[in-house]
This record gives C-alpha cells, sequence and structure tokens, in this order.
C-alpha cells in the first residue's frame, strides 16, 4: 500500500560473493514493476531444467511475474523480465493475486511445474516454458478454502500441504493425482489434515518426505510425519514462543474477538546437507535446531527424487536433460 516515489520498487539484488569482506559487497540495483505499485509480497528462485536461474515473484496485482536472473544482471532494460503467471477465475470471485510459490521439476513428466497459493485456492503449473504457463490443475471450492497462502508438493508432486491462514484451520493435504491425470479440472476434497493445537495456526512450512517442518505461530516449531498422507501425526516440537495467547496481529482472523494468534514462530527453513532446521519468531528471534535421527535429507534416501526447495545451481534439476551448449 506504500504511495511513495519508489513504490514501484519489487527487489534489491546485491552480490554478496566476496563477504565477509565488506568492501566487495557490490549493489546490482532493482527490479522495479511500474504497474503493480507496492512491492513483491513473495519471492522464490528456481533452477530451471534450460539452465535459467528464474526469479518467480507475487505482487500487489492478479497474477505473478517471471524474471530471468541472468538477463537481469546482464542489465536487460525490462530487469529480465519473461512475463507474467495468471490467476484463475474462481467461483468465490475472491480478488488478488498470489500470496507465495513452490517450483520444482517433475521428473516423471520432463516439466517445470510451479505450485501457486492466492486468489481462490492452490492452482498449479507448467512453465517448461516459462513465457506461457500452462495450467495443469487446481485446488477450489474444498471446505473453509476461498483462498491458499502457501503450497508444498512433495518430491513426487503427488501430495501437496496447503495452508489458508486463519485460526482454526489445520494444514491440509491433498491428492494431486486425479487434477494432473485429467479425470477432474479441479481438486475439492483434501486427502489428511494437521494441526499441532485447533486453536492456533500453523504458517509457513517446509517439506522433506517424509517430515514436513512448520513455523506454527504461537505453537513454535513442529514437525509432522506425511508418510501416510490421510494420517499424518507429529514427531516432534520446541515452544520458540512463551507469550500469552492471542495478542498478535490479525485481529480480523479470530471470529472470537480479540486480537489474532499471528504471533510467535513466523518462518521456517532446513538445510539438506546436514539437517540443519531454522526458525524465526516474531517475539524470541532466531532458533536453530537438530532434530535426532535427522542429519541431512535426500530424497534418493527414501526411494523418491531428490526434489526440494533446495536447488542444485550447478547441475540444475535432477533428471532434466542438459541444456545444450552455446559456444
Amino acid at each position: 500500500g506504500q504511495q511513495g516515489p519508489d513504490a514501484d520498487i519489487g527487489a534489491h539484488i546485491i552480490d554478496v560473493t566476496g563477504l565477509p569482506d565488506t568492501t566487495k559487497i557490490i549493489d546490482k540495483g532493482f527490479i522495479r514493476a511500474a504497474d503493480a505499485p507496492g512491492g513483491f509480497h513473495n519471492i522464490f528462485m528456481y533452477k530451471h531444467s534450460d539452465g535459467r536461474p528464474l526469479l518467480v515473484v507475487t505482487l500487489g496485482a492478479p497474477r505473478g511475474n517471471i524474471y530471468d536472473m541472468e538477463k537481469f544482471l546482464a542489465g536487460d532494460a525490462n530487469f529480465g523480465f519473461i512475463g507474467p503467471v495468471p490467476i484463475p477465475a474462481n467461483p468465490f470471485g475472491r480478488q488478488g493475486g498470489y500470496h507465495d510459490y513452490y517450483v520444482a521439476y517433475d521428473p516423471a513428466n520432463h516439466r517445470d511445474v510451479l505450485y501457486g497459493a492466492g486468489a481462490g485456492g492452490y492452482h498449479v503449473y507448467d512453465i517448461s516454458n516459462p513465457a506461457e504457463p500452462k495450467l495443469l490443475t487446481s485446488v477450489m471450492g474444498a471446505a473453509g478454502v476461498t483462498g491458499g497462502h502457501t503450497f508444498t508438493p512433495d518430491p513426487t508432486g503427488r501430495y501437496a500441504v496447503a495452508e489458508t491462514e486463519y485460526q482454526y484451520a489445520p494444514l491440509r493435504i491433498f491428492d494431486l493425482k486425479p487434477g494432473l491425470d485429467g479425470t477432474v479440472k479441479t481438486i475439492t476434497r483434501p486427502v489428511g489434515a494437521w494441526t499441532a493445537r485447533w486453536k492456533g495456526l500453523s504458517h509457513n512450512h517446509e517439506v522433506r518426505w517424509p517430515y514436513v517442518f512448520v513455523s506454527a505461530y504461537e505453537d513454535g516449531l513442529q514437525i509432522f510425519n506425511m508418510m501416510d498422507p490421510t494420517n499424518p501425526y507429529t514427531v516432534g516440537y520446541y515452544d520458540t514462543y512463551d507469550g500469552p495467547n492471542q495478542r498478535g496481529w490479525g485481529g480480523t482472523q479470530n471470529p472470537d474477538g480479540g486480537a489474532g494468534v499471528t504471533n510467535g514462530a513466523f518462518g521456517v527453513d532446513v538445510r539438506n546437507a546436514d539437517g540443519l532446521i531454522v526458525i524465526e519468531d516474531f517475539r524470541t528471534g532466531f532458533w536453530s535446531f537438530k532434530m535426532d535421527g535427522f542429519d541431512g535429507w535426500n530424497g534418493h534416501q527414501w526411494g523418491l527424487p531428490n526434489v526440494s526447495s533446495v536447488q542444485d545451481w550447478d547441475n540444475g534439476p535432477e533428471g532434466a536433460p542438459k541444456p545444450a551448449k552455446v559456444s
């Protein structure tokens, strides 16, 4: 909602290759979106199967944007802009764009797939050609879901964990196979659900199958097992927030009145190399954890594709044809 002269700034790119020598930090400039002021709410960097490093962003418009960061760094006048990711029409008349994305390679079908959470629910696109995204399926019409917040699939792309960002809502697990196969156009029913506490609200999450790592606001770090997506169960937790309940912002999310539950553990990330888990908490700051028995993650250890939010920047997506070298 910013109204200043730089309201069209979406991202600021800084080269920190020279750290820890701070004199070698290089400012590479801004990405601007003049037709969608208000900045980018979320970003996701993805190494495309054709070799390009893509930046996928959400913004204050009924779409998302995709940028080629090699072109941006080369000084492209249009910031490396490739094209938009549309928002499908929804039966609720819900306005707005996407909240966030996840992008992954689908080795079984040899395609790059974008999972977007936003107006209407959750939408899955084939972005093998990023300039022409093709809708594969959507999750819309599920009870209690008129819009999506976060949408993260397992390494196969079949089962996806979905968050909706209102109090009392569990994390829902959807089987995308009927939609991806073309049996149905839209997925309308979850196959499973999980919550840390029914009065709470689970926020962002990272999938390292069979584990899902959750920053669950007032309930801190939570970890559940989704090996059976119809029966997920908690395997670990740590309460990073020890303050009173319902003292956060977002009072409209609490139908009982008073303040909201958006307080405590906000963000989570997992390092595949050694299993380091990190949490950011609104009130208590930065936390790092080690879960006994979890010493890192590689999908092959579980007989699955080695696909997660972690990117292989040197080699690109596993299973993708290697891009031809240009001499």
